[in-house]
């Protein structure tokens, strides 16, 4: 195996790991009505919580999003904060709203 591909296989995750490096949330937009599929990023979308900001009880994780759909120009915002499992378990919204 040369060097490139030994290098690349390090740092690539394994295929079929089994969870997804991905949290989907669906979000339809209250002006246009689009259905606006979000992908977070786990390794890099979302924070940590630290002692000295507001936060549900429980919330490990946060992250605040701009979200901006294809058929109009109506801005959404997300903070959403979620457990150590990162399954959400508070969030706020405005201009659109989640579907499950």
């Amino acid at each position: 195996m040369s060097f490139l591909k030994s290098l690349k296989s390090f740092f690539a995750p394994p295929l079929n790991s089994g969870s997804s490096s991905f949290i989907t949330l669906n979000i339809i937009c209250n002006r246009c009505k689009e259905n606006i599929k979000v992908n977070l990023r786990r390794t890099s979308d979302i924070s940590r919580v630290y002692e000295e900001e507001d936060a549900p009880a429980g919330a490990s994780f946060f992250i605040r999003k701009e979200i901006l759909g294809n058929k109009c120009n109506n801005l959404i915002y997300f903070k959403g904060y979620f457990d150590e499992n990162l399954n959400l378990i508070s969030s706020d919204i405005t201009g659109g709203k989640i579907v499950d």
